[in-house]
């Protein structure tokens, strides 16, 4: 994700997941070697924030983790 407002900690070698934007949808690539990666912090705070936001202008997010497909709903 190339988003100045992003933390360095979501850069793939250290997050060992992937982040891009298309149309409406917020796409997070997971590394299957690296499966629970996106249930720690700060990655699971950021991914639910993202949704919240997302949501209140059409936006979602969708997380792909081998055959795992999930969508972090908003709250």
């Amino acid at each position: 994700m190339t988003d100045a407002n992003v933390s360095d900690t979501w850069q793939p070698l250290r997050s060992k997941m992937l982040v891009y934007e298309q149309g409406p949808q917020l796409t997070v690539l997971v590394d299957p070697d690296h499966p629970d990666m996106w249930q720690q912090e700060p990655y699971c705070s950021d991914l639910q924030a993202w949704a919240n936001a997302g949501n209140k202008i059409g936006k979602y997010v969708i997380l792909f983790c081998g055959d795992e497909v999930r969508k972090i709903a908003p709250v």
